[in-house]
């Protein structure tokens, strides 16, 4: 069986910066090429899960984030197997697009976007058991709990201390923390 690694993106592959739909704001963290081809030699599908309520909140569109993921699959060789996002929000507040503005179960910390990915890339080996999961905030890991993954926060993104309070005030436990991705991998690969 392959076994399936779920990388959120900002934060953990590229540098948080905000909102975004230029793919020349995108800045890719040092490492995180070659920790993404050292799981891909070792024989993981990678597949990229983010939140994008930016395109909600109309701060930049589909095609945009298209173009955003375009130059990211080309600075990372190519590796990723797909990029799945959110581009809801629960907030109707002013500006924010009506088409996008629903609770919906694919917004991180929902599971949404993980069984959309075993459902959809089942032909291509994608499963949730046994799986792993790697990210930056809380919402990403909280997505993976109740299922059979490994849970792995990265402190290269959003504030560290702040993400391991709102795990433990959700009484989930990451099976390791590490820096960045490339010490992730370091520890997934051991």
């Amino acid at each position: 069986m392959t076994k399936t690694v779920f990388l959120d993106r900002d934060g953990t592959i590229n540098r948080e910066i905000g909102f975004f739909g230029d793919p020349n704001q995108l800045e890719i963290l040092p490492g995180a090429p070659e920790a993404m081809l050292r799981l891909h030699n070792a024989g993981y599908r990678i597949v990229i899960t983010t939140n994008q309520s930016g395109i909600a909140r109309g701060l930049y569109n589909e095609r945009d984030l298209t173009a955003v993921h375009r130059r990211l699959h080309t600075l990372v060789n190519e590796l990723p197997l797909a990029y799945l996002h959110c581009p809801h929000h629960p907030d109707p507040g002013p500006g924010n697009d009506p088409g996008y503005h629903r609770e919906c179960t694919c917004r991180k910390p929902n599971p949404g976007l993980l069984h959309e990915a075993s459902t959809m890339l089942k032909d291509f080996g994608v499963t949730l058991d046994g799986a792993i999961v790697i990210g930056d905030s809380a919402r990403d890991l909280l997505m993976a709990e109740g299922l059979p993954m490994t849970k792995i926060l990265v402190a290269s993104g959003k504030p560290i201390e702040e993400q391991r309070n709102k795990l433990t005030d959700a009484g989930c436990r990451p099976d390791y923390e590490a820096a960045d991705l490339s010490a992730a991998v370091d520890w997934l690969l051991r």
